[in-house]
């Protein structure tokens, strides 16, 4: 996809995710800008997700996890959606789960393609980005 789309596209999406709703879900925004939307979930173990969507929404975001200060999460990985690896692709830890790109590009689960899934409620990079938050919430209490 070429960047005169995708970038609409992207803005559109993050547009939803300004300063009165990331402090409701206690988010720090770090970054809002074509094509990376950055933001630190405050919690009992605080993490960074660093959404990389240079293909919105043909593509999904690309998810990395980070400590707050931006070097890459170290400490044990929890479980749950948040998959140690390492990714073939990236040699890294993982988001494993629909809508983030490690995941529709993982072997196991190349039978699930992002356009299955694309348009759909809570498919959006504000709803991908939720549904993580969520996700770590839970399994780091």
């Amino acid at each position: 996809m070429h960047e005169a789309l995708a970038r609409p596209n992207f803005e559109t999406d993050v547009a939803d995710l300004n300063d009165v709703m990331a402090a409701s879900y206690g988010l720090v925004v770090n970054e809002r800008a074509f094509p990376v939307l950055d933001v630190t979930v405050n919690h009992t173990r605080p993490l960074r997700l660093r959404m990389i969507a240079n293909n919105w929404d043909n593509q999904p975001p690309s998810v990395g996890l980070f400590n707050p200060d931006g070097l890459p999460l170290t400490g044990p990985i929890p479980g749950g959606i948040f998959h140690p690896g390492p990714h073939p692709g990236t040699g890294k830890p993982f988001v494993c789960m629909r809508g983030t790109q490690e995941f529709h590009t993982h072997g196991s689960h190349l039978n699930e393609s992002w356009a299955q899934y694309r348009g759909q409620d809570g498919m959006g990079l504000v709803g991908i980005l939720l549904q993580i938050v969520t996700g770590w919430r839970k399994i780091t209490r």
